[in-house]
């Protein structure tokens, strides 16, 4: 992952420098170097090189009989208890984790 993160790293200098001479129409490929690089760099922070290894999941909509104007799905931990007065919701730094139908879910696959 690094060898590929340093090509590009090296790709946006050039293009940068194209840039700085007047070519204009690298602009879009600037931009997607820098989105690549984005991606890739938090995959590698995130230890994701793997890709064989998690699914990814869409939330899907509330049916509209259950929706109201803000509709949140809670990432509750259930401790292995089937009495949901017992679950404890998952609460990052103090916060909520509220996820909306739009939002993913990546998990690791089983192994």
């Amino acid at each position: 992952m690094k060898d590929i993160i340093e090509l590009l790293q090296k790709e946006r200098i050039k293009t940068v420098d194209a840039l700085k001479h007047g070519n204009q129409q690298e602009l879009p490929y600037l931009q997607q170097i820098d989105k690549a690089l984005g991606w890739l760099k938090l995959i590698e922070e995130k230890g994701l090189e793997n890709v064989g290894y998690y699914n990814i999941h869409s939330l899907p909509n509330l049916p509209p009989e259950s929706a109201g104007i803000y509709n949140y799905y809670h990432l509750m931990m259930d401790y292995e208890d089937p009495s949901v007065e017992n679950w404890r919701e998952y609460k990052p730094d103090g916060q909520p984790l509220l996820l909306t139908f739009d939002d993913i879910v990546i998990t690791r696959k089983s192994r």
